[in-house]
């Protein structure tokens, strides 16, 4: 198939070298300075790449150019730029997007209409250096959901590579885990972070993941305990290949409107099902103080 990949950053290059070879892969860049683009990638295993990284030579195109026809739409950018969502309105099949943010799967529900569309969400983290490195601590690279969730698992080389799920999985998870990660981020990534600090983590997790569940009509979740997020925070240094808090400082720091936006999000769906929200808003408010938008 002719596959677009809306992005070069870290998770579209593990992405584009993880998909089959028989695909005709392109890029779509923001400055597009050659025809074709080689991208490299090296799964971190015990401390340093792997001895075999993946290489990738893909075709480029500039962000803007919304005339050419794909089977495959799948965009690693944030789905609120107007170029972006000409990409994803454009003459192609199916459309997904990495997203987990409520509000951005609205916008591909809509821009898709009729067509099928899904989200190819990365279980791994990956940063730029001369290559991209990425770690992956389960079995599976990518989640796919939604209602071409079958199409999109079968794009990987491998079906081991990714899995299948239903549309909350995703949102949820981001709803349990990225509350933890915007206080944790307020503390400088501390591996060692205070009891009233770990307290916030659980209680903005359970604020954000009731707001999620209530709107798919799912039941209430049992709220992560503060001691696991304890234990979670303190042994995810040890497990993790990478400098984990440079990562996590660099990574998220330059996300923090992405991570204000699902604060948003969490805070009008919980609004909308009558839910507490206080967490939430406290959260957002200081986030927005200390960089965000």
């Amino acid at each position: 198939m002719r596959v677009l990949i809306v992005g070069r950053g870290p998770v579209a290059q593990v992405l584009a070298t993880s998909l089959a070879a028989e695909h005709d892969l392109t890029v779509a860049v923001r400055r597009r300075t050659a025809d074709h683009l080689l991208l490299q990638t090296a799964r971190l295993r015990f401390g340093r790449p792997s001895a075999l990284p993946q290489t990738r030579r893909v075709g480029a195109v500039a962000i803007d150019d919304d005339s050419r026809h794909w089977d495959v739409v799948i965009s690693t950018a944030p789905l609120g730029e107007p170029s972006v969502q000409a990409l994803l309105a454009g003459p192609s099949s199916v459309i997904a997007s990495v997203t987990q943010v409520p509000s951005e799967v609205d916008v591909l529900r809509e821009l898709a209409g009729a067509r099928p569309w899904g989200l190819i969400v990365p279980e791994f983290l990956a940063e730029k250096g001369e290559q991209v490195a990425w770690w992956c601590p389960g079995r599976h690279r990518f989640t796919t959901a939604g209602p071409a969730r079958e199409m999109l698992r079968s794009l990987p080389a491998s079906a081991k590579l990714a899995r299948t799920t239903t549309l909350s999985k995703p949102l949820r998870s981001a709803a349990t885990m990225m509350p933890i990660v915007a206080v944790w981020q307020l503390c400088g990534f501390d591996t060692s972070p205070t009891r009233s600090q770990v307290q916030r983590m659980a209680a903005v997790a359970a604020e954000a993941n009731a707001a999620v569940a209530a709107e798919f009509r799912e039941a209430p979740p049992k709220p992560l305990p503060a001691r696991t997020i304890r234990a979670l925070l303190a042994m995810l240094p040890q497990l993790a290949p990478m400098n984990l808090p440079r990562y996590l400082s660099a990574h998220f720091g330059s996300h923090t409107p992405q991570t204000v936006q699902m604060l948003d999000d969490w805070i009008r769906l919980g609004q909308e099902n009558k839910l507490p929200v206080s967490e939430l808003d406290s959260l957002r408010v200081e986030l927005t103080r200390n960089g965000g938008q």
